[in-house]
């Protein structure tokens, strides 16, 4: 299993080789524009200039998602991460916006675009590299848990399947002499890109709200019910958010009310223990310990569903739940 300083060293190496990737993706694309003029190989063009401006600031996130907490920032830097991809989702909105203008502009002018050939060549080869270079970064993404990685995947495989399109587009208005077809390319390639920045951008917001994940919350679950002990007898209240790679973590576990703070302090570790070996080494756990009732808490399997309830409003969801009796 990687460090986090290994995680760090490789979402570093990663930013920077996509930046510089981007900018020769980007000298390309335009090179392509300016020599054949057309309209949609200028939408493939337009969306790499936001590459390269959104990629410099996923390098940026990264190097700041590294600091540890400190005073000003105790919870650390990782909420970066969710601000760097709303704004390379709004940078690919705005992106978008710029490409439909140009298309309609291009529809309207009914120009001719001209050297298709080189054109095609060109846009063809970014269209590959891009292929290789986006689903690498999605992968070393998910290995290191980067969201910030995972967001210049997305793009730049968005980048690359726009490319596609656009060769695609331009082959057809080559072999057919249809001009108007260029600009109806690069109006879909413009609707593809706005739909895809709408996605970062709500994911970025999810993030920024803390939004509960079911999935994260369900692993938690498992784990401490595959490791639970004698005197673990209930938990709720389960809570659980990240903020870049590290996972924060805080539930009620009742144990019996006879327990020393020796034993207390025992189960703390355990369930320390516990959550790293599932979620990672990047986790901080809080637990509130409450005493056992009698008649109140049961001995049932526990689910994630129930886990995240006070114990009234899991009464109350049981009652409505049982079947009814006459």
């Amino acid at each position: 299993m990687l460090t986090p300083a290994s995680h760090f060293a490789a979402q570093r190496s990663a930013a920077i080789v996509s930046m510089g990737i981007g900018v020769l993706m980007l000298v390309g694309k335009w090179a392509a524009y300016l020599t054949t003029g057309s309209s949609a190989i200028l939408s493939d063009a337009l969306e790499s200039v936001v590459h390269v401006a959104a990629t410099a600031f996923a390098l940026l996130c990264i190097l700041l998602n590294n600091r540890p907490p400190d005073a000003k920032y105790p919870y650390g830097y990782g909420k970066i991460t969710y601000f760097s991809a709303g704004f390379e989702g709004g940078m690919i909105a705005l992106a978008a916006v710029a490409i439909l203008y140009e298309a309609i502009v291009g529809l309207i002018r009914d120009e001719p675009p001209q050297h298709l050939d080189l054109g095609l060549i060109l846009i063809g080869i970014a269209s590959i590299v891009n292929l290789a270079l986006g689903l690498w970064l999605i992968r070393l993404g998910r290995s290191t848990d980067s969201l910030v990685l995972r967001a210049d995947g997305h793009h730049i495989l968005t980048d690359s399947y726009t490319s596609f399109g656009v060769v695609v587009g331009v082959t057809l208005v080559w072999l057919t002499g249809w001009i108007w077809l260029d600009g109806v390319v690069a109006i879909l390639v413009g609707m593809n890109i706005l739909w895809t920045g709408y996605g970062l951008v709500r994911e970025a917001v999810t993030g920024l709200m803390d939004r509960a994940d079911p999935s994260l919350l369900g692993r938690i679950v498992r784990a401490l019910q595959s490791g639970r002990e004698p005197g673990w007898v209930d938990i709720h209240n389960l809570r659980a958010w990240s903020s870049g790679d590290r996972t924060y973590v805080d539930f009620h576990l009742v144990v019996p009310a006879a327990w020393s703070v020796a034993q207390v302090h025992d189960a703390t570790h355990r369930c320390e223990d516990l959550l790293r070996m599932a979620i990672g080494a990047a986790v901080e756990v809080i637990i509130h310990f409450d005493p056992d009732k009698p008649g109140v808490y049961g001995d049932a399997t526990w689910s994630a569903a129930e886990a995240v309830l006070p114990p009234r409003a899991r009464r109350l969801v049981q009652m409505t739940q049982s079947p009814r009796t006459t």
